[in-house]
């Protein structure tokens, strides 16, 4: 594939077709849905003369390419009755993904609290539970 083409290719991904979809009617209200689209690309090259110590059928040839595309739902606008609102798309498993993040620093800062506690020497609390 030509880079030329992979270019192409991706000027097409990118376009106001992915960001907002076909509006949808219904009675009164129309909804637009929107995306956050984000993506990019890399490319190479190549080709320099064999070496003269090389066998004559090397020629040195060398071409890449790469392209990547992620869209997310972000949500809809809504037209109804002449008035446009926002209604953002609720990720839900963000939410989940931040929970436990956010539990795992809880856990980590308490759990060396309570250890130091827990092993200090002049704690009566560590002599009442590792007494022999």
């Amino acid at each position: 594939m030509d880079v030329n083409e992979v270019i192409d290719r991706a000027r097409d991904a990118f376009s106001v077709r992915r960001v907002f979809g076909d509006p949808i009617q219904q009675g009164e209200v129309t909804l637009v849905p929107a995306a956050r689209v984000s993506g990019g690309g890399g490319g190479g090259g190549g080709e320099a003369p064999a070496t003269a110590g090389a066998e004559a059928e090397s020629t040195g040839k060398g071409y890449g390419s790469g392209f990547g595309l992620n869209a997310r739902p972000a949500g809809a606008f809504v037209l109804r009755n002449g008035k446009v609102r926002w209604m953002p798309a609720v990720d839900v498993n963000r939410i989940i993904l931040g929970a436990q993040v956010l539990m795992g620093i809880v856990l980590v800062t308490f759990g060396q609290r309570l250890a130091r506690y827990l092993f200090l020497e002049n704690k009566p609390l560590r002599r009442k539970l590792f007494a022999r």
